[in-house]
């Protein structure tokens, strides 16, 4: 039995009794009793689009972040190369946005000859120093999308960091009980994972030897789809594949996200596949009843996004993820053809203040992109998501309470919702996302000394 302020649907309620049973909730009633926990009980935090995987990887090596300048930045790898022990040194997190330059070769070839790769925070853009080049010319050859010059690597070999480098399966292991600790210490129950085949498998192991925690429903990359074959079979409470991830461009800070007005500082982006590629993807992924994940970011992206999905016979199953510069006639279309939809209010609070990267690279752009309030209005089919940049839902509400723009504010029982019950609806789950009998006891309390 437990007693706390509650989450019920959208309204929040006062001194409410929930009693558990054998982890389903059997009984909700509101009493005048004395509320035993100080705080507000919700369906638990529902993280739609994230990276845990990668980036609990990524705590085993320095980050940048939270690093403002980049003297700063320079001095922080110049200290940490030498406490690294691995012939490549890799390093994660840095966020150039607000900085006079970002990094190039020539800063990393200054601190050490010692293969260096530093990726930047979104995870599309990179910089490499000449011994790193080296390393991956003589394993790979040509790499797509790496200036030699520069060193600065964008989408391929960023996104795809742990093909070029390959991790152990100790390591991913690790990497797993380290996102599942830092899951469930931010309130997380379910999460919707962007994973890779190597992670893919090693979470079907551990789900077989009955060690995982958390819910994980997952998407499997497109270009590993014949070797995640047999795994998209397997299917528990803990683990489910349930989406086929692409990418139709790429991110703002890298100026890689496709738009059709340019950056302020040059570029337009581009889009990364043609129509037709992305209808074959589509209908592979319809024929194994799994919906598609398409990254679109600038309004190019979602536009071929929608486009694409209006030659579907059920684009409800599918997602556009991130959705964040549509033109005002994309957010009626996509709200009327039932699209699911996974916005990140963390990049809000993080990018999207005026004054800030998203306003200062996209000029008036800025003030198409995460209109919440748009989307209430229209009814859309949209929960929220981290993408891990950074994790937890805390820090993603402020964006959503606090939006720059003052008329597309959610309330807090709005906001809460689409972190909680609407993240279960849009993986069409039954048994959970809701505090009422008969559905799983997946709980979150929020308390004054809850920290994310």
């Amino acid at each position: 039995m437990v007693f706390a302020k509650a989450l019920i649907g959208r309204k929040i309620q006062k001194n409410v009794r929930v009693e558990i049973e054998e982890g389903y909730i059997r009984k909700v009633e509101v009493t005048n009793e004395r509320v035993q926990i100080p705080g507000i009980l919700i369906p638990s935090f529902v993280d739609t689009h994230a990276h845990y995987l990668p980036y609990s990887l990524s705590l085993t090596r320095p980050r940048l972040d939270g690093i403002g300048d980049l003297k700063s930045a320079l001095d922080f790898i110049a200290e940490n190369v030498k406490k690294v022990p691995h012939n490549v040194i890799i390093m994660e997190g840095f966020d150039d946005s607000k900085w006079e330059r970002s990094l190039t070769r020539e800063d990393l070839d200054r601190i050490t000859e010692r293969p260096l790769v530093v990726r930047r925070v979104c995870g599309h853009k990179a910089v490499l120093n000449t011994s790193a080049i080296k390393i991956l010319k003589e394993r790979f050859g040509k790499i797509p999308n790496l200036n030699e010059e520069t060193g600065l690597a964008v989408e391929d070999l960023p996104l795809a960091l742990s093909k070029y480098f390959p991790p152990s399966e100790e390591e991913i292991e690790d990497a797993i009980i380290r996102a599942e600790d830092l899951l469930i210490s931010m309130g997380i129950w379910v999460v919707g994972e962007n994973a890779s085949i190597r992670y893919l498998r090693k979470l079907v192991e551990m789900d077989r030897a009955g060690v995982l925690k958390i819910r994980w429903r997952v998407a499997v990359y497109f270009n590993q789809l014949d070797e995640a074959k047999e795994i998209i079979k397997y299917e528990s409470e803990n683990f489910r594949v349930v989406g086929i991830k692409e990418f139709l461009d790429g991110s703002v800070g890298a100026r890689t996200a496709a738009f059709s007005r340019g950056y302020t500082d040059g570029g337009n982006g581009k889009l990364l596949k043609s129509d037709e590629e992305l209808e074959k993807i589509m209908k592979t992924a319809e024929s194994l009843n799994l919906g598609v994940w398409w990254h679109a970011i600038g309004d190019l992206a979602i536009d071929q996004a929608l486009r694409v999905l209006k030659r579907s016979k059920k684009p409800e199953i599918h997602r556009i993820e991130h959705f964040e510069f549509p033109r005002e006639e994309h957010y009626k279309m996509a709200a009327d053809m039932g699209v699911k939809l996974s916005l990140q209010p963390n990049f809000v609070r993080r990018w999207g203040e005026i004054g800030g990267l998203y306003h200062r690279a996209l000029g008036e752009v800025f003030f198409w992109g995460n209109r919440f309030r748009l989307l209430e209005n229209l009814k859309a089919n949209y929960a929220f998501g981290s993408d891990t940049m950074p994790p937890g839902p805390i820090y993603g509400l402020l964006g959503a309470l606090h939006h720059p723009i003052k008329e597309e504010r959610l309330g807090l029982e709005e906001a809460l919702y689409r972190y909680t019950t609407a993240g279960a609806e849009i993986f069409g789950e039954r048994e959970f996302g809701e505090i009422a009998p008969g559905k799983k006891a997946l709980i979150t309390v929020i308390t004054e000394d809850f920290n994310p």
